[in-house]
Parts: C-alpha cells; sequence; structure tokens
C-alpha cells in the first residue's frame, strides 16, 4: 500500500483516535523498513473483541460484506452469506447497534464505519473460507446484475481473480480480460494494464497461444498509452514470439502496430524489424494490415535519418489504405505521410495533411485521430510563422485531449502551450508549462520529456540570459543512450546555449566536433533548427568560412520560420533573422538590412515579441555598420524601442547590450546640436545640391542657403563640403571601418566608434 500521509489516515480510521495511533504506529514501522500491515495485531483483537458481542449469523452476515468492500448492497451481502433479505435487515441492524457498520447512500446500502473494520474483518478469515467468500461474491453478482454490471464488472473480476487458486483459472481470465477492455473504453490505461498482466497470470498455461497473444497484445496497447515504453516493448517482443511460434504473421503484425515510434533507436529499431518481418509474411490481399504495417515501418524514421525508401513507402502504404476503405489504415498513411514530408520542402503538403487528418477524425469520430490533426496543424503553423493559428489549434487540441486522456496527450498539450508561450515572450509561463509537461510523463519511459526541457529551457534562455539552460543538457534521470540518440541537433543546439552564455571556448569545442557545416546531414525535421542554430553559432564564434557556407544552405528557405517539422519543440523567430545575422557578419550590409527589416516585420505581425526586439537590435547593428543615409537615426530608434520593450520581458541580456552601445553611439554624434531646418539642408546637400539648387528646393534665398550650410559644417566641426558626406555623391571614399555614419541625414563622423560589428 502505498501511503498517502493524512489522507491515507483519515481514510483508513475516520479520525478513530484508537485506530489513529494503531495506523501511526504502522506507519512508523514502514518508514524503518517493515512492511507496512494497517491492521495490527491489536486492531484484529479490538476488532474481534467486539465480533464476539454479535450473534453468530450477524458475524457471518458481515464477513459476506467484508468480502464486498467497505461499501456493500444487503441484498448482496445476503446472497453471498446465505441469509434471506428480511434477515439481512435484523443483521444490519444489530450491526449497527454495535458501531460497526453505518447507511450509506441509498436505501439498502450499507458501509463498515471504518476501513480498518472491514480489512480486520477479512483478515481474520481463514485462507479456504475467505477464497469461498470470493467466488459465491462472483457468482451472485453475476446472477444479480446480469448484463447491466457498470461498475461492478471490475468487482466480478477481482472476486474471481481471488478465488481463481480454487479452479476455473479460464473463466477468472477471461473476467479479467473483459474488465481490462472496460477500463480501456474508460480510457483507465494503467488500470487496463494491470488487469490484462492479471489474467495472464491467471490463466497461466490454461490459455491458449493465440488468446495468450491476444491478451498480450492488449497489454502492450495499454502500457503504450500509459507510457511504460519498457514494458510495451517486452510484452510486445513477447507476443511476436508466440505469434511466429504459431505461423501468425498478422499476430506478429499486430505486435508492431502496438509499438508506436517513440524517438528512441532502442525502441524504434525492434518496431522496424517486426514491420519488416510482418511485411515479407502476410498475404497480398490483406490491404488493410499491409497500409498499416508499411505505414508505421514509416514512422520508426521519424527522427531519423530518412532512406530514400521511405517516400516511396509512405505512398505505398497511402494507396493501400485508399484501397481497404479503412480508416484506421488511412489515419496510420497519412501519419507515414507526414512523416515523409517533415522537412521544409514539405511543408505545404503538411498543411494539407493535417486537414485531411481532422476531416478523418470528424468522420471516424475518433478523438486520438483528430487528436494528432491539430498537432499537425500547430507543427505547420509555427513553420509558417503564424501564431495566431498555433494558438486557436491549441484549443481545439485541448477539447480532443479531454476526450482522449492519457499522459501522452495530456504532455502534448501541456508542450504545445509551453511552445507558444516561448514564441510570444512569455517567458515564465514557458518555464511553468514546460515543468507540467515534464511531471506529466516523469512516471513513464518516455525521454522525450528530457529533449523538450532541454530545447525549451534553453530557447528561453536565449532571451532571458539564465544560465540554467545549460544544466538542462546534462538530461539528470535519462538513459546514457539518450544524449548519443537525439545526436546532431543536440550538439548543435548546446553549441548555440554555450555561445549565448558567452563560454565560447565550450562552444568551440562542441561546434567543431560536428565537422564541416558542408557535411553535415541533419534529419529533415531539424534542417530549419540545424542551420539557424548554425548561423548563430558561427557568427558568435567569427567563423567567417562557416558562416558563408551555412548562409548559402539556409537561404532557400525565406519565408519559413525555424521550428521543429515533426513536433512542437521550440520556435527561434523567421528564418531572416538569422540571414540577417550572418549576412552582417560577412559585411554584406544591405543583404543584412533587407533581411532583418523583414524578420522585425515579421515578429511585429505574429506577436514573436522576444524575437522581434533581436531583430530591432540585430538591424540597428547592421544600419550602423552601413552607414548610408537616415541608417543612424533609425538605428537610435530601434534600439530605443528594444530597450523599452526587452526590460518587461525580462530580457536582461540584450538590455545590457544596448545600455553599453547606445551611449557611445550619442558621444559620437554630433548631428544632435542641428535644428530641423539644419537636418532638412544636410539631407539636401548629402544628395549633392549646390547651394542655388537648395534655395531653389527650399523656396529660400541662396545666401540663406549658404549661411544654413556654414552654420552645419561649424556644428559639425567640418572645414568644408568635401570633409564631410556631402561629396558622398562626387565619389569620395572614406575607409568603412574607419567612420560610422552618425548622421540622421547622412553626415560622416571621422572619430573611430570602435568595433561596432562585434558589439552584439
Amino acid at each position: 500500500m502505498k501511503l498517502r500521509g493524512l489522507a491515507t489516515v483519515e481514510a483508513l480510521t475516520g479520525g478513530n483516535p484508537f485506530f489513529v495511533g494503531e495506523v501511526a504506529r504502522a506507519m512508523a514501522d514502514a518508514r524503518s523498513g517493515r512492511r507496512f500491515i494497517a491492521v495490527t495485531p491489536t486492531v484484529r483483537a479490538a476488532i474481534a473483541d467486539r465480533l464476539g458481542q454479535l450473534s453468530d449469523r450477524c458475524v457471518t452476515f458481515l464477513e459476506a460484506a467484508a468480502i464486498v468492500g467497505r461499501e456493500f448492497a444487503t441484498t448482496t451481502a445476503a446472497a453471498i452469506s446465505g441469509t434471506s433479505p428480511a434477515e439481512a435487515l435484523d443483521l444490519v441492524a444489530e450491526a449497527t447497534q454495535a458501531g460497526l457498520v453505518e447507511f450509506h447512500e441509498a436505501p439498502h446500502e450499507h458501509r463498515f464505519v471504518h476501513a480498518l473494520v472491514r480489512d480486520a474483518i477479512e483478515a481474520g478469515l481463514a485462507p479456504a473460507d475467505r477464497l469461498g467468500l470470493h467466488r459465491r461474491a462472483a457468482e451472485v453478482m453475476e446472477r444479480q446484475y446480469g448484463h447491466a454490471l457498470g461498475p461492478r464488472l471490475f468487482d466480478v473480476a477481482r472476486h474471481w481473480a481471488d478465488a481463481s487458486i480454487t479452479g476455473d483459472a479460464a473463466t477468472a481470465a477471461s473476467w479479467s480480460v473483459r474488465a481490462g477492455e472496460e477500463a480501456m473504453r474508460q480510457l483507465a490505461y494503467e488500470d487496463a494494464a494491470r488487469l490484462f498482466r492479471q489474467a495472464l497470470r491467471i490463466g497461466g498455461v490454461d490459455v491458449d497461444g493465440a488468446e495468450r497473444c491476444r491478451i498480450q497484445l492488449l497489454t502492450g496497447r495499454a502500457l503504450n498509452f500509459s507510457g511504460d515504453l519498457k514494458g510495451r516493448l517486452e510484452v510486445c517482443l513477447a507476443a511476436a514470439e508466440l505469434g511466429r511460434a504459431l505461423g501468425r504473421p498478422d499476430l506478429v503484425a499486430e505486435a508492431a502496430l502496438v509499438m508506436e515510434a517513440a524517438g528512441s533507436a532502442r525502441f524504434d529499431l525492434a518496431t522496424r524489424q517486426l514491420c519488416e518481418e510482418a511485411l515479407q509474411g502476410l498475404p497480398t490481399h490483406a490491404t488493410a494490415l499491409r497500409a498499416l504495417v508499411t505505414a508505421r515501418f514509416v514512422e520508426t524514421f521519424v527522427f531519423l535519418q530518412q532512406s530514400d525508401a521511405v517516400a516511396g513507402a509512405s505512398a505505398e502504404a497511402l494507396e493501400l489504405a485508399e484501397k481497404s476503405g479503412d480508416h484506421r489504415a488511412l489515419a496510420a498513411a497519412l501519419r507515414a505521410r507526414q512523416v515523409a514530408s517533415v522537412g521544409p520542402e514539405g511543408l505545404a503538403e503538411r498543411t494539407v495533411l493535417a486537414d485531411r487528418m481532422f476531416r478523418l477524425g470528424q468522420e471516424s469520430g475518433d478523438p486520438q485521430i483528430e487528436m494528432w490533426a491539430h498537432l499537425w496543424r500547430i507543427d505547420a503553423a509555427l513553420e509558417q510563422g503564424d501564431l495566431s493559428l498555433v494558438a486557436a489549434s491549441i484549443e481545439l487540441l485541448a477539447r480532443a485531449v479531454r476526450r482522449v486522456r492519457g499522459p501522452i496527450a495530456r504532455f502534448e498539450l501541456a508542450r504545445c502551450r509551453a511552445v507558444l508561450a516561448q514564441a510570444q515572450g512569455r517567458f515564465t509561463d514557458a518555464r511553468r508549462l514546460e515543468a507540467e509537461a515534464f511531471s506529466i510523463l516523469a512516471p513513464t519511459a518516455h525521454d522525450v520529456r528530457f529533449t523538450f526541457r532541454s530545447a525549451l529551457t534553453m530557447n528561453v534562455a536565449h532571451h532571458t540570459g539564465a544560465d540554467d539552460s545549460i544544466a538542462s543538457f546534462d538530461y539528470a534521470g535519462a538513459p546514457e543512450s539518450h544524449a548519443e540518440e537525439i545526436g546532431f541537433i543536440g550538439q548543435i543546439a548546446l553549441a548555440r546555449a554555450l555561445v549565448s552564455a558567452d563560454r565560447l571556448d565550450d562552444a568551440t569545442h562542441v561546434y567543431c566536433g560536428l565537422g564541416p557545416p558542408g557535411r553535415w546531414q541533419p534529419p529533415p525535421h531539424v534542417v530549419l533548427c540545424g542551420y539557424g542554430f548554425g548561423l548563430a553559432v558561427a557568427a558568435g564564434l567569427g567563423e567567417t568560412d562557416d558562416v558563408a557556407v551555412l548562409y548559402d544552405l539556409l537561404a532557400p528557405y525565406r519565408g519559413h520560420h525555424v521550428a521543429s517539422g515533426m513536433t512542437a519543440m521550440l520556435y527561434f523567430g523567421p528564418v531572416e533573422l538569422w540571414l540577417g545575422v550572418g549576412a552582417r557578419h560577412l559585411g554584406r550590409l544591405d543583404e543584412a538590412v533587407a533581411h532583418l527589416q523583414h524578420a522585425e516585420r515579421e515578429c511585429k505581425e505574429n506577436g514573436a515579441a522576444g524575437f522581434r526586439i533581436e531583430a530591432q537590435y540585430e538591424l540597428a547593428l547592421a544600419l550602423l555598420g552601413r552607414g548610408g543615409t537616415g541608417d543612424v537615426h533609425q538605428a537610435l530608434s530601434l534600439l530605443a524601442a528594444a530597450r523599452a520593450k526587452a526590460g518587461p520581458l525580462g530580457m536582461a541580456a540584450l538590455s545590457e547590450k544596448i545600455s553599453v552601445l547606445r551611449p557611445r553611439v550619442d558621444m559620437a554624434d554630433p548631428t544632435r546640436s542641428l535644428t530641423r531646418r539644419e537636418r532638412e539642408v544636410a539631407d539636401l546637400v548629402s544628395e549633392g545640391l549646390t547651394n542655388r539648387e537648395l534655395a531653389k528646393r527650399l523656396v529660400i534665398a541662396e545666401r540663406t542657403a549658404e549661411n544654413h550650410v556654414q552654420h552645419i559644417l561649424i556644428k559639425l566641426r567640418l572645414s568644408n563640403r568635401s570633409s564631410s558626406p556631402f561629396g558622398q555623391r562626387q565619389g569620395i571614399d572614406i575607409p568603412r571601418r574607419s567612420r560610422l555614419v552618425m548622421a540622421t541625414r547622412g553626415f560622416w563622423s571621422c572619430r573611430p566608434l570602435g568595433p561596432v560589428d562585434g558589439a552584439g
């Protein structure tokens, strides 16, 4: 029994001081390593003493009632004990007067005043008497309730299981299976797995091979939904072995179908082998089953580098499924096509597949299918940068999850909510939701909780500057093989986190371990993440050659946003943001400005608050580096806007960078002393206009125009037009790295400001 503190004591004792003291002592013994036994000898003796004051018929009746449970129907206890209904009422009155039972919710329903009273009465029964009462209880309930057992189905199964040692194991096993199937319908997957395993233990060698295999497969499905992947693998392999021995490739196929992709090689490779074996033995006319197995084969590549055979197999699965007309096969085939299109090139197809999956879920009434459709929409919408669609799809997902239930479904919902919060700059919410998602899967063997924790934590830390993101890569509690299984994306993500934490030596070590970027082969679903992270790392480490390679690798995906193509793990802004970072590092400042302006607009429109601030900062650096007409003024405005928004979001690291950069820009800006009219004149002079042309454009006297120009030169400490950007159109060349555009409309300050390119 699991102890749950005060709640356990209250349930057992009802607050009776004597019982409370006894249970407290039993709990203390359990803490010292002894077995917890609530019915201590003292409790048993006390209850026996009170029973001794009752009639023998009343004791017999209470023993039958105790077998039923703490709550019991008077008619049921009477039938088990061989007592007439009329006499049973008198016996209940006797027990009530003795303070052992009390009325319950409905007429003719009673319960023991304390759970310990019931436990003590049952513990006092001789083993043979107890087993006989369980058998009679099962027979009586079957007879009384017939096909309207309802929740009593589980009671009947329990009584037959307890009585199975006396014989008729097949009957007991069949009732356990019935109860397990009902638990599956109620989505109580852990209870279902326990009942199916109970059936296997009870049945023993009496269950024939095919039936035993069927029960094992049922157990595997229950374990799959409850998240016990290790248990699922063991029972499915056992089922496949039985199917193999029976010469039944269809049973081997069913074993493979229970094994949903887990993103772990130790599970998925075993599933793939079962699929390949089943496909070799299944007849060609078994179109639905072949479609299901072919689709499952494709799914085993879900987190791995896909072979050329995957696309062909997914197309074959869809063709077979459509031919079969089986909605279960069609759902599996659509999932296979989704796996085959997880790369950024498959974004449009994934959107179509999500819509088709949703329609199939509605037509079939299957909430599991609807859940997958919503998850696909969320994944595609993240890559499209449509955070409004993500939010709307999450609300629809929540409805499906309430129907599906189970830890996996609840984890998916919490995970999607966490990623949306991270994308929108709600960093506190993101961390809270990540912790919720992790705790949901904590009792299971799903390693994805460790992957998600590290991904979400590091992407929040990218903006908040928290340093605990590195610790998340220790994967405390994960299998030793986990870090190897996540492979490339785990390493490049770690390198990016180390760069963000300014641990450049460590980042260099991790990054170099990946080899030249031109030889990288990221799995399709992490192409955008891999190249986007890689650009950020290479630029941060000053690896110019690598920046150029990664820029070219990422450039074809303009218009996408950096996200996983398989499942919601993170959002890392528009592709143009990272192309802009790369172009600025390469000195291609016009390209950088264009990319970053696009990224800033995208983030403004979709509500990606943190990435908008980051885009504003990067754009300001690109503008300062370029030094064109109006660039400095725009850069200053961007820095001011970014700083104002970064603080409230908790983006301390970026706020500090702006705080360091802004005063240096202001100090080097002599144009701050110009009047509005003088700035207007400066703008026109920078376009190459003469004093006469100025006067004509501004409708002023030529002498007035000349005075304005002279005042500007004095304020900027310039001797003539040729010392200023006024001569820019005449071909005057000032080395870019020795000057910075500081004027609103293009004036040069010849005082070096320092390495602005490295300010970020």
